[in-house]
């Protein structure tokens, strides 16, 4: 069986600041709280679609986590304005889940801080798994895909994506 394709499309920024409450004893961002970052910019640039969270309720769908892949690349520290940059891998063929690719700089140089993957599967609110996407939602993802074409491109994009998979889980080209 071979690896399902993606594309992999611009990403959206969210600018974030790392909070005294997010800092470990050693006095660096706590690796539970670069996840959530990652879910900050996941919401922002859902909700700029109508796919937040409540939306998907408001439809009959949920969107649980089932898979995070996360590396730290380097410390973020107290009161750090950090950027999370968020893309979503569009999917060669129809799939009842969506894979989110994230990687956080800091504001100040640009350097990396984490690199992250997740991945949530459409289901039924009553938790049966949803094997075909309602027209409207189709709509909406594509709408955010259009708008992720426009978007700033990782040059290392392919790199940054393989590094967060397992062999042959994923094949991903860079849209150009």
């Amino acid at each position: 069986m071979s690896a399902m394709r993606y594309q992999l499309l611009g990403h959206h920024e969210t600018p974030v600041r790392v909070r005294f409450g997010e800092v470990d004893p050693y006095g660096y961002l706590w690796h539970g709280h670069a996840l959530a970052h990652c879910e900050t910019a996941r919401a922002d640039l859902a909700r700029r679609f109508g796919l937040a969270a409540g939306d998907m309720l408001d439809t009959g769908m949920i969107l649980p986590m089932v898979e995070a892949v996360c590396l730290w690349k380097n410390s973020a520290y107290d009161d750090e304005a950090l950027r999370v940059q968020c893309s979503l891998l569009r999917p060669s063929l129809p799939a009842p889940f969506l894979v989110f690719v994230y990687r956080t700089v800091r504001e100040s140089n640009g350097q990396e801080v984490f690199r992250g993957r997740t991945r949530q599967l459409f289901m039924h609110r009553d938790g049966r798994l949803l094997t075909r996407l309602p027209d409207e939602i189709r709509q909406r993802l594509g709408t955010l895909w259009d708008y992720l074409h426009g978007c700033p491109v990782w040059d290392d994009g392919e790199q940054l994506v393989q590094s967060l998979t397992r062999l042959g889980d994923y094949d991903v080209r860079r849209s150009d």
